[in-house]
């Protein structure tokens, strides 16, 4: 539940990059959006995988891209605008997962969730893609789950955001008014949540 914009791609010519990247710093500079410009060696071979530790799960070793990470709002996920030598759209898991065979080309989609931050957050994304589509990623494809990608209507936008932060507040509060008379094992608990899901996509 919430609203993501996928998107995959790719980037015109690897010679594009380092264009592109200029004229989004100048734009998340003016935006005061923060950002991150990543120049790993593309010529380098990929040499990567995710160690887990006591401390969570790190990525040790080379992956090779190149291109900028932008943050339009605090709340939302960061906009992963990464390339490979390929010149596909990518980022750091999803070029461990496809050397490890875990993930099949066709999906290749990335992703950045926009439902907790600004709107107008959600509507600059788009509107920055739409812009990469027309210079620099001819065959980008995006699939906006607000809508906004297709219609420009803000006002579309803001009732599905509406609708689904009611839904997930009605969620949030059924799931607090569970009660047991003793503790609950896990299965009782995973049990009593699907039961209370179940019942509210009823009464829908």
């Amino acid at each position: 539940m919430g609203i993501t914009i996928h998107y995959r791609g790719s980037i015109n010519e690897l010679s594009l990059i380092e264009k592109l990247q200029d004229e989004l710093v100048d734009i998340c500079q003016s935006m005061s959006w923060d950002y991150h410009v990543w120049n790993k060696d593309l010529n380098k071979p990929f040499d990567a995988q995710l160690v887990h530790s006591e401390n969570g799960v790190e990525i040790k070793g080379h992956i090779p891209l190149r291109g900028i990470t932008i943050q339009t709002d605090p709340q939302n996920e960061s906009l992963k605008l990464l390339f490979n030598r390929d010149r596909e759209m990518s980022d750091f898991v999803t070029e461990i997962m496809k050397h490890e065979g875990k993930l099949d080309k066709k999906f290749n989609w990335l992703f950045v969730k926009t439902q907790f931050g600004a709107v107008d957050a959600h509507i600059a994304i788009i509107k920055l893609l739409k812009y990469l589509k027309q210079n620099y990623i001819s065959d980008l494809e995006v699939t906006d789950e607000g809508g906004y990608w297709e219609t420009s209507d803000k006002e579309a936008l803001m009732g599905k955001r509406g609708f689904l932060l009611g839904k997930m507040s009605q969620v949030e509060k059924a799931l607090s008014e569970i009660k047991f008379d003793h503790e609950p094992t896990r299965e009782e608990m995973l049990q009593k949540i699907d039961e209370v899901l179940k019942n509210m996509m009823k009464k829908k």
